[in-house]
């Protein structure tokens, strides 16, 4: 029997190990493994001949992406490993991991499994949203980046500490039929929310919490009934160290300590504006209260008008600024907390601050965006200001001219939309709350070019039309430079729509010769910039002056993601290019909202 031979060769140009397997009857099966997608060349001989259709091919595909998995991925705690899987199957390449934190870049490590997956493996340093990249022979994986949200529920803390709130037996002291009220410092604990559960001796309580207040979170209840009542708290659903505290509710006699306060009065006034407030005696049984507002300069009347069922309404007109103490009695007893400190102030106008600069507009992340505050026109009062993004409080810094104008620093800790609140004497100022746009600082490498007009052509059929995409490149200004015969071109660029971040360029050339196009984001050349064009009247001169002149051979294009247009990058050095007379097209385009 005449013996076969039999040669498969790889896309690569490798051949490629087979086994063979005896049927009978003259069959015969060839078997092999293909470690990489593309085309295979199957190459038969029979007594020495190949067979007709030779070689035969063989597409294969790539088999999709790897895929990634686990709890790593969405959600870390400080200091403690997360990890997720990346299950990679039986595809062979280059599989590359990043974990970045708000200002650390974290620290990983990827073991390989026996099934053809990897264990992936990050300890965060710092709370926050970070970024996990992930890629596959330089493609990113569905899905990538991920943004797991790390917290460290070691950075809640009750402002004042524990002791403050605990009776002689180390218990949250509670009182039947009061509000509890524990407030806590989330500033540090990364993105999350507080929640609570209380339960008492017969029962859950309803608790209600108050999350991103000025990086404070308070939760509050009321025992119904006295005895012990437990009280879990939660950050991002994972229990708060020493959780649940341990709380008892005492029952008290009805006195003066159940009279309720109410009103802006009783903690500041304006000069020469009546201020109120409401003192609710109805559950303190029968009684009337005695109140007196005296100041170091001036003592201020206080009229009472008894509204029945055990209330009051309480009024005064101050006419001078300044600190004063409210000191207010039940049947002559001082209520507990009584002298109440109210300060007074001097007439302001928050709705006369002029708010102005730039920054109103938005800004970019780690650049500081400035904002001026003018109170001139607005009366004494205190000016506050606050700054929240999607997930994190913005660093706000007031600086005070001493004119009467504020200079007002923003540093954004993310990119997105912001929440600016300015208020003067505890009221929004005009305009107040606004919002404005971080955006992601720019990226030339993310910018891509593509089309005919920035490849070698014939004149006479040469498309001069090009793409600049920059979608993902962040917030940026776009210049594109072209340099050629003078005279020889019109410059055309265009967009489609005020929020299209696709540029459609077009210069078309009248003369031949080397046409240098630059195309820059930010300043920044982007990824194949400059673009050298030859435009020649025939092929046959094309092709002269590519053969007799000397060049320089950049990345391939094909490699590139830029399409399929010609791989060489060409930078001419001399020959019979037509270049005695140059001119210059230049487009500036608008500064670009970050993606």
């Amino acid at each position: 029997m005449l013996e076969q031979e039999v040669q498969i060769v790889g896309p690569s140009g490798v051949d490629v190990v087979y086994d063979t397997r005896e049927l009978g009857h003259l069959w015969r099966d060839y078997i092999y493994e293909a470690e990489e997608p593309g085309r295979y060349q199957i190459y038969v001989r029979y007594a020495g001949f190949e067979l007709p259709g030779c070689p035969f091919t063989q597409e294969i595909a790539d088999g999709g992406m790897p895929s990634a998995s686990g709890s790593g991925l969405f959600f870390a705690e400080q200091d403690k490993p997360a990890q997720f899987i990346v299950d990679v199957g039986r595809r062979k390449g280059d599989l590359r991991v990043s974990v970045n934190g708000p200002t650390s870049v974290g620290r990983c490590t990827v073991d390989p499994n026996t099934d053809g997956s990897y264990t992936v493996t990050y300890v965060p340093v710092e709370t926050g949203i970070f970024n996990v990249n992930l890629s596959w022979n330089g493609t990113d994986i569905p899905g990538s980046p991920y943004h797991p949200k790390v917290v460290d529920v070691r950075k809640v803390r009750v402002i004042g500490g524990w002791q403050h709130f605990m009776d002689s037996n180390e218990r949250v002291n509670l009182v039947v039929g009061e509000r509890k009220q524990l407030p806590f410092d989330i500033a540090e604990a990364g993105p999350g929310t507080l929640r609570a559960e209380v339960k008492g001796p017969s029962g859950s309580l309803h608790a209600s919490v108050d999350n991103h207040t000025m990086g404070k979170s308070v939760v509050e209840f009321i025992p119904e009934e006295e005895g012990s009542h437990y009280i879990h708290l939660f950050w991002s659903d994972l229990p708060l160290v020493n959780s649940p505290f341990h709380g008892y509710a005492i029952q008290q006699v009805p006195d003066a300590s159940k009279l309720i306060l109410t009103g802006r009065g009783l903690k500041e006034a304006t000069v020469r504006e009546e201020a109120e407030f409401v003192i609710d005696g109805s559950q303190a049984g029968k009684g009337s209260p005695d109140v007196v507002l005296s100041g170091v300069r001036d003592e201020v009347n206080v009229r009472v008008s008894p509204l029945g069922n055990g209330k009051f309404r309480c009024n005064y007109v101050a006419t001078v600024p300044g600190a004063y103490l409210l000191h207010i009695t039940w049947n002559g007893r001082q209520l507990r907390g009584s002298p109440y400190k109210v300060n007074v102030i001097g007439a302001f106008y928050p709705n006369r601050v002029v708010v102005s600069g730039e920054g109103l507009r938005g800004g970019i992340l780690g650049q500081r965006i400035d904002v001026v505050i003018d109170t001139r026109k607005a009366g004494p009062g205190e000016l506050t200001a606050h700054c929240m993004g999607p997930h994190q409080v913005a660093f706000c810094e007031l600086a005070d001219s001493k004119d009467g104008t504020f200079n007002l620093g923003i540093k954004a800790q993310e990119s997105g939309r912001h929440v600016l609140q300015i208020k003067y004497g505890g009221e929004h100022v005009e305009g107040s709350p606004f919002t404005f746009k971080v955006n992601s600082r720019p990226d030339a490498s993310k910018v891509r070019v593509h089309g005919p007009g920035v490849e070698n052509g014939i004149l006479a059929t040469y498309v001069s039309k090009f793409i600049v995409e920059t979608k993902g490149a962040g917030a940026g200004q776009l210049t594109v430079r072209i340099r050629g015969p003078k005279g020889a071109f019109q410059v055309e660029m265009y967009r489609d729509s005020q929020r299209d971040r696709t540029i459609v360029c077009r210069f078309d050339p009248t003369e031949c010769g080397m046409y240098i196009i630059q195309v820059r984001w930010s300043n920044v050349d982007v990824p194949g910039s400059p673009f050298n064009v030859h435009i020649l009247d025939t092929t046959e001169e094309l092709e002269q002056v590519l053969n007799e002149n000397s060049y320089s051979i950049g990345t391939p294009r094909s490699q590139s993601s830029y399409g399929n247009r010609p791989a060489t990058r060409m930078v001419h050095q001399g020959g019979s290019l037509p270049a005695p007379r140059t001119q210059y097209g230049q487009w500036r385009g608008q500064v670009y909202p970050g993606q």
